[in-house]
């Protein structure tokens, strides 16, 4: 039997001497991986009482893969049942990854996996408080499969695009039908044992919890005004600098749908993109992953996916590629509108139009972005809303004059 691990790195890739490296290290030498295991066979018995009782599992520290917040390894079992331990870093993450979050994530895919039939792992067990691990950790199901390597354009061969296309648009299709009155986290209150009630909650942005917010302008306003506080703070007195976050800022409006300004409000990944997608040897979406950082949002930032969007220093080969791959993916969003659209499993939104507008591209160069990008962004936001001749130096004559 092939494992899940067995093109994992561990280290390969990542520089030995940073923060990160060593804390990885201190984790896989402290954690206590014996009373993890022992807690995987208490879970496995109680989820299925016909286990052996004999049965035993290690921790398969050797290989691993890791993110900026977590250590994922194997936990084998005798009978070759494969699960995943993912474990929480601690210091640097801490705020990311607080009890919360962590429930959040659960909650996140539970609400899926009741609601659709998107492909999210199973959570078996998890502990958000201090224990005898060392670690806060969760227990789920490893997805047999491989994740894609880079873009989607890029990654999935010719033969099997439209395919691709088609079972990805099913998924978005049916998360755009999970929706919630209020922009938010979504957490169980009953967890670990959902019965279907989902309440919101709090959820960050720049460091801070924010509550649960009733418009798509409130949301959009505070993200950019975040950014546009880093911007002020790395580059004072910068007119330059200044304008791009005035214009960004002004464009906040434009981005929003007026007639869903008070929702519905879909769930939506955050962080999607090729290395949270994992396929089979078909090219058949078998599973999406992390959800760390889901949660109901305006439509307009659920129908923007980074995916979709080319860099403009690529090669017009590759951006040819991405804009081909999303014109299949919109025909196929815009198929399966047609045959919901007389049902009770309809979307309340027009889908295939919000992914083929501009605004899509606006959303991401607004919100989408890091403030060390500002003016890079408003460049290229500019001839979304002003027109092909839209310069930021005009910009930034009028910013200067009307300030005086």
């Amino acid at each position: 039997m092939i494992s899940i691990n067995q093109d994992w790195t561990s280290f390969e890739g990542i520089d030995q001497d940073t923060d990160h490296a060593r804390l990885l290290r201190t984790v896989l030498k402290s954690a206590n991986w014996n009373h993890l295991c022992s807690k995987a066979i208490e879970i496995r018995r109680k989820l299925d009482p016909q286990t052996h009782e004999t049965i035993t599992c290690s921790a398969e520290t050797s290989k691993f893969t890791s993110g900026q917040c977590n250590l994922v390894i194997v936990v084998r079992f005798s009978d070759s049942i494969e699960w995943l331990a993912r474990i929480m870093l601690p210091l640097e993450c801490e705020e990311d990854v607080s009890s919360l979050s962590l429930l959040s994530e659960i909650s996140t895919m539970d609400l899926i996996r009741t609601k659709s039939s998107v492909p999210v792992p199973r959570v078996f067990g998890y502990d958000t408080t201090t224990n005898e691990i060392g670690y806060r950790y969760i227990l789920m199901e490893a997805i047999p499969g491989k994740t894609l390597d880079m873009r989607i354009a890029l990654s999935v061969p010719n033969e099997h695009k439209r395919s691709f296309a088609a079972q990805l648009a099913g998924y978005i299709y049916e998360l755009s039908t999970i929706t919630f009155n209020k922009i938010g986290r979504v957490i169980s209150p009953d967890l670990p044992q959902a019965d279907g009630q989902f309440d919101l909650h709090a959820f960050p942005i720049d460091g801070s919890d924010i509550a649960p917010l009733n418009t798509s302008l409130e949301y959009f306003y505070l993200l950019r005004k975040a950014q546009t506080k880093s911007i002020l703070k790395a580059h004072p007195n910068d007119s330059e600098w200044e304008t791009a976050a005035w214009l960004l800022e002004k464009s906040l409006t434009s981005l929003v749908v007026e007639e869903h300004l008070y929702g519905p409000f879909p769930i939506c990944h955050l962080d999607f993109h090729y290395n949270n997608i994992i396929v089979d040897d078909s090219f058949r979406i078998i599973g999406i992953i992390d959800w760390s950082h889901s949660q109901a949002v305006p439509i307009e930032r659920f129908a923007m996916i980074p995916e979709f969007i080319p860099p403009p220093a690529a090669p017009e080969s590759t951006k040819r590629a991405i804009t081909g791959f999303r014109d299949l993916f919109i025909a196929e969003l815009e198929n399966i509108e047609i045959q919901k659209s007389k049902t009770s499993s309809a979307s309340k939104f027009d889908l295939s139009r919000l992914f083929s507008s501009p605004r899509a591209e606006a959303v991401c160069r607004c919100t989408y972005s890091y403030p060390w990008r500002a003016i890079f962004d408003a460049k290229l936001t500019l001839p979304l809303f002003y027109g092909k001749n839209a310069k930021l130096e005009d910009f930034r004559a009028f910013f200067t004059d009307r300030r005086v």
